[in-house]
């Protein structure tokens, strides 16, 4: 990023279960609807915001997802050959170990000191499988002060004032310990001061994120740090976003991810389904590559990847936050790995 963005750590923390997961185009669009709501002395201000996206010029805002505050996403590639497996473990202890191993090779988190170690050199199967088992303890210290559950729920019919029939359904929520639902989001801007961030994060605590707000669904509170603290190698030959993001057809998409599926519901008014949605409070459904996804190329810092996606509602100025928030990083995978 050029030296003119500003460049901020927000640290959230939630008060109350959270239903819908923080990745960066769901925290783009509280951020959006913020600045619709409030009162800038600028007339449509979200208008003016939005335009500055173009296809020719850095984003003048860019958002990472919410990690545990002190970690970041486990880079993705191949795994670790069982081979490496045998001989940090024997047989009997590859047994007795074997959850272990397990809760090491499905995590999707790193801490980020253990992260900076591995930035120090290249990234293998192996030296990062070795880091993992390293931070084991401190993996499940963390996962044991949150827990995600399956909550049912009914469909209440408003105009009878009951439920409806067949209107069981079941959605996963996080529950965290006292003191312990602690996010760091990642954020660089050039057009919103700090003042102005101040003011669109307190307006998001107000109301919530995400699903089910209005019942009092993620809850926070919120503190802005000046500066990001993030490892990046000194000669990378690949990016891993800290985001969910879409490539444009420029770039590039050699390299090792997750993808998730997204069903993105509109936020605001806009959920009610109103005419100036043509009564749809649904997007077209997506697929992002992961936090985490790492892709080979000769990264430099401020490259950009991703968009602000168009031709996601029947509404055309309705767009779709897809922007990568790369970092560098250097790794090596033999082939016998893939």
């Amino acid at each position: 990023m050029s030296g003119d963005y500003g460049n901020y750590t927000i640290e959230v923390s939630f008060h109350s279960p959270l239903a819908t997961p923080l990745q960066a185009d769901t925290i783009f669009g509280h951020i959006c609807w913020a600045v619709r709501y409030l009162k800038w002395k600028k007339e449509d201000r979200l208008a003016q915001f939005l335009g500055e996206f173009t296809e020719t010029e850095p984003p003048p805002l860019l958002v990472s997802n919410g990690f545990p505050k002190g970690f970041l996403p486990k880079p993705i590639i191949p795994p670790v050959k069982q081979k490496v497996i045998d001989e940090l473990y024997g047989l009997e202890d590859r047994i007795n170990n074997s959850f272990k191993i397990k809760t090491i090779k499905s995590t999707d988190i790193i801490p980020k000191a253990r992260f900076s170690e591995l930035q120090k050199e290249r990234i293998t199967p192996e030296n990062l499988f070795r880091e993992m088992i390293a931070c084991y303890e401190e993996i499940e210290a963390l996962n044991k002060k949150k827990e995600s559950m399956v909550v049912q729920h009914n469909s209440i019919d408003r105009i009878k004032g009951r439920v409806k029939e067949g209107g069981l359904y079941s959605q996963e929520e996080t529950f965290f310990d006292e003191g312990h639902g602690v996010y760091e989001v990642y954020l660089k801007t050039n057009y919103f001061a700090k003042e102005e961030l101040k003011r669109i994060f307190m307006f998001m605590s107000e109301g919530g994120f995400g699903r089910d707000k209005s019942t009092g669904k993620g809850y926070f509170s919120f503190d802005i740090h000046d500066g990001i603290d993030l490892p990046e190698a000194e000669s990378p030959n690949a990016f891993m976003t800290l985001s969910s993001f879409i490539p444009t057809g420029k770039n590039p998409t050699k390299g090792y991810y997750n993808i998730v599926h997204k069903f993105g519901k509109l936020g605001g008014h806009y959920a009610k389904g109103v005419d100036e949605v043509h009564r749809n409070p649904f997007k077209v459904p997506l697929i992002m590559f992961t936090a985490g996804s790492l892709f080979f190329d000769k990264y430099e810092t401020g490259k950009v990847y991703g968009s602000l996606l168009g031709e996601v509602h029947e509404n055309k100025a309705i767009r779709h936050y897809a922007y990568a928030f790369p970092i560098g990083i250097n790794v090596e995978v033999d082939n016998e790995d893939i």
